[in-house]
């Protein structure tokens, strides 16, 4: 959780975070992070003007002390997490955290705070009590892009072909079934082989597009990464192109999607 702080702290400014904390980060965390800033938010606990107030009396500070914080910080979440004092004990993780508040009830939200709050410092308590109280905002970038070295390269199957365009589509293999990871223009020397290859090798067509037997390997270039939970993969690649076809490459051999964005 604290390194979650962390990354959110270094947003919008450095759009390396996220991607450098999905890397980085426990797979139960990266799922969780991937979660919670698409949207999928833990319900409201209590309202901010509760949180606020739980938060000084745990504090025991006389009322003056309590109205003079808030007046200078002009923040409730963030005046609620500096009185506290100092924490103890091992932080949660964020996958443990937003299961805590995902489980609590009006009965329960007192005690699941006081619990969270001992064991995590200022920075991190302030987005508990925004996610507790329902006010949880980021400031996500629009396309972060990967950290690692650019250009990337993978080896993927085809398995769709727009031969108008030309376009095709490419995948990679997750548990035996091959996840589409990018469309790319055709524009190899093997273009025309490739067409007449699918031609005789259509398996279904859904309007002019033709499926076709996962078995011929390509090599795609591209620049990095980007979490869309509206794709399969959970990932876009940024400035994907064809580098060559691959005849000797075998397709059930290729490398598998094993990221932390693959959306079940």
């Amino acid at each position: 959780m604290i390194r979650f702080a962390a990354m959110l702290a270094a947003l919008p400014r450095d759009q390396n975070a996220l991607p450098i904390y999905l890397q980085t980060a426990p797979e139960t965390d990266r799922d969780a992070c991937l979660t919670l800033l698409n949207g999928n938010r833990p319900h409201r606990i209590a309202t901010l003007n509760t949180i606020t107030q739980w938060a000084a009396d745990a504090a025991a500070i006389p009322d003056w002390l309590f109205a003079a914080s808030l007046a200078a910080s002009g923040d409730k979440s963030e005046t609620a997490a500096l009185i506290l004092p100092p924490p103890i004990g091992t932080p949660p993780t964020l996958a443990e955290l937003l299961h805590a508040l995902a489980t609590a009830t009006p009965i329960t939200a007192h005690a699941t705070l006081i619990a969270l709050w001992s064991r995590l410092p200022a920075d991190a308590r302030r987005i508990v009590n925004r996610l507790a109280s329902g006010t949880f905002r980021t400031s996500l970038p629009t396309a972060p892009p990967s950290p690692s070295p650019n250009p990337q390269t993978i080896l993927a199957v085809m398995t769709l072909v727009q031969p108008a365009i030309p376009e095709i589509t490419l995948a990679l293999w997750h548990d035996g079934i091959a996840i589409p990871i990018a469309r790319v223009l055709l524009t190899l020397q093997e273009t025309a082989e490739v067409l007449a290859w699918t031609r005789t090798n259509t398996t279904n067509r859904f309007g002019p597009i033709s499926q076709v037997p996962p078995t011929l390997v390509f090599e795609l270039s591209y620049d990095g990464t980007t979490p869309n939970r509206r794709r399969k993969s959970g990932l876009d690649l940024i400035n994907p192109r064809l580098i060559a076809l691959h005849r000797d490459a075998v397709a059930a051999e290729l490398h598998q999607l094993a990221q932390p964005f693959l959306r079940p």
